[in-house]
């Protein structure tokens, strides 16, 4: 869709463009209000804090064995911020302190099980019917009897774990499962009542209890539940397992100084397994600190660090990560004292069976030679609109395989690429960027510059924003004369076969933007004649005709573009003028409009 600049970007410059270039002081756009003096004493105390944290190391861990072997020298191929490196001979690759892996890990990396802990379980306590579940002092059970004896009871299990039942005395329940609540509590009626007489027994609630959450958790302290509750309950209570510090596979409930039972949150996590533990009135819920670490990225269902217990090798560790079906390597990175050392095997390798390390970084690809790419035929033509073709495959082979229709214009291909999307909207980023640090790092002598130079850069700032949302289309310009068979295709590639078209679009800075019907012989200057005419005359060397096949021509300085003949289907792009002499950032906004005019197709509204 074309939107036109036009008017109000006009009206936006030209109001700007009475501020005066002479700028002294830096101020912030926002406000209008000059930074203070201790602005880069502060951003240089910063940066000294971080320069010194960053030198901080952590205990070194023990080297382990070499396991690489002879296979340390093979080729890398895959992709990471330190590809240049492993593809070097690791022997004389320079050594990388583990602590600083471990600080960059908890930074870019998830921690396996982190997500766990949300507040989910802390909201809800367990109230459904646990068999197992002991009957303990403070438990209210309801009783209801009927027949020789009737009456609906609500009863509390007292100090000596017994429940009073009126006209039967004390029936002792204490440490009875509950899935025989209902048969002990009869059995013992009947021995008062031996007939007639019904009973129905049920745990109403069970006790209310005090945990201490205590170890590497977010909030270490004293929470209440009940004793039906799981520890999932207590620990989201207390924020979860510290996932800088705190182990998921060494939980422990500890009733005094003994050990009730050891608890692996993996467990929990991947097969769903988590003991059930009858909670008591200061029980501790104890979190181990955070044992070794592996990091798991590429082709897995959970790519994240994991923790283990050694002994475990490297096929348990992606088998727990969830590797993909459509992984075909596996890359191991290890280091090992001053040497880093790296592999790249099968998947499926025998090293693979070999015990993990701390520190390792595991990375699984899919590293399949391409046979054939799939490219996307849009537009006029007849016959099928996905064309699989071999990886060597050019324009030409595709040219060859369509059937063109009496309306189709072949000479005027459109060639649209992912790569080169990228690549604009990357380039179109920078300059974005750029301008916006020039809008806020603005100077002005004084304070009435200063908010002039404010309302300057409200209107910039909001140019920029709207140009960040313009998505580049990728086109490949093919000249006429060039010759298809040397045009590689890419996997992704969308070609597009105009139409015959009786058009021709003006739009941007003229009165009347619109399209017109061809004509024979007209130049550009007759269909901007048409379209009302230029809205400023310095916008004669800001006029672009863009071919149907991408091709762009531009006004020279001698009327290069305006007496250019017009084919079908053409567009005619008029930019808008900017004073550069007295807009301070008026070069860095024609050069973000070329961008968008040429990358886009569009013309961003301010």
């Amino acid at each position: 869709m074309k939107v036109a600049l036009a008017h109000l970007l006009a009206s936006t410059l030209l109001g700007a463009a009475s501020l005066s270039a002479a700028l002294a002081q830096q101020v912030d756009p926002r406000n209008g209000i000059p930074f203070p003096g201790q602005a880069e004493n502060q951003t240089s105390q910063t940066q000294n804090q971080t320069s010194q944290q960053s030198q901080q190391t952590a205990p070194r861990m023990p080297t382990p064995e070499p396991l690489f072997g002879d296979r340390e020298q093979q080729r890398l191929q895959y992709s990471d911020p330190l590809r240049s490196e492993r593809q070097a001979d690791t022997r004389q690759a320079p050594p990388v302190p583990e602590a600083l892996y471990s600080e960059e890990w908890l930074s870019q990396s998830a921690v396996f099980g982190s997500s766990l802990f949300q507040g989910r379980f802390a909201q809800e306590s367990f109230r459904g019917f646990n068999p197992d579940y002991l009957i303990s002092v403070g438990d209210q059970v309801d009783v209801q009897l009927w027949g020789a004896v009737d009456g609906q009871l609500q009863l509390q299990v007292d100090a000596q774990g017994n429940l009073f039942i009126p006209r039967v005395g004390p029936v002792r329940v204490v440490n009875v499962r509950n899935g025989e609540l209902n048969e002990h509590v009869l059995r013992e009626v009947r021995k008062v009542y031996r007939e007639d007489v019904g009973v129905y027994a049920t745990l109403a609630s069970a006790v209310p209890v005090k945990v201490f959450v205590s170890g590497f958790a977010r909030r270490p302290g004293l929470y209440p539940g009940y004793a039906s509750d799981s520890i999932l309950n207590f620990i989201d209570r207390a924020g979860g397992v510290d996932p800088a510090s705190g182990s998921y596979l060494d939980v422990r409930v500890l009733r005094g100084d003994k050990l009730v039972t050891a608890v692996n949150l993996y467990d929990f996590l991947t097969r769903g397994r988590l003991p059930q533990i009858q909670l008591r009135d200061g029980d501790s819920i104890f979190i181990g600190p955070i044992g070794p670490t592996v990091r798991i990225e590429g082709l897995v269902a959970s790519p994240a660090q994991f923790e283990f217990r050694p002994p475990t090798s490297i096929a348990q560790m992606l088998q727990m990560a969830g590797i993909s079906g459509r992984a075909t390597h596996v890359s191991l990175t290890r280091n090992q004292g001053t040497r880093r050392e790296a592999v790249y095997v099968p998947v499926g390798d025998p090293l693979l069976n070999g015990p993990a390390v701390t520190g390792d970084l595991i990375e699984v690809v899919a590293d399949r030679l391409v046979g054939q790419i799939a490219v996307t035929l849009e537009g006029e033509h007849e016959g099928a609109g996905q064309y699989v073709l071999p990886y060597s495959a050019t324009l030409a082979d595709l040219i060859a395989q369509v059937k063109f229709s009496e309306q189709s214009r072949p000479e005027s291909l459109q060639l649209f690429r992912v790569s080169v999307a990228a690549r604009q909207k990357q380039v179109l980023d920078e300059m974005l960027n750029r301008l916006e640090q020039a809008v806020l790092s603005a100077r002005s002598a004084t304070r009435e510059e200063a908010e002039l130079r404010t309302r300057e850069a409200e209107l910039v700032l909001q140019f920029v924003e709207r140009a960040r949302d313009i998505v580049p289309k990728g086109q490949v310009v093919l000249p006429r004369d060039l010759d298809p068979s040397t045009i590689a295709l890419e996997d992704g590639d969308v070609v597009r076969v105009p139409r015959d078209s009786q058009l021709v679009n003006v739009h941007g800075e003229v009165y009347l933007p619109n399209a017109f019907v061809w004509r024979k012989g007209y130049h550009v200057r007759d269909y901007i004649n048409q379209a009302g005419g230029l809205i400023q005359r310095s916008s004669a060397d800001r006029v672009l005709l863009i071919r149907q096949s991408g091709e762009i021509a531009s006004e020279n300085g001698q009327g290069f573009v305006m007496s250019t003949r017009v084919e079908p289907g053409d567009e005619i792009m008029i930019l808008p003028a900017v004073d550069t002499k007295r807009f301070q950032f008026g070069k860095d906004v024609v050069q973000v409009i070329y961008q968008i005019a040429i990358a886009a197709g569009v013309l961003a509204r301010l």
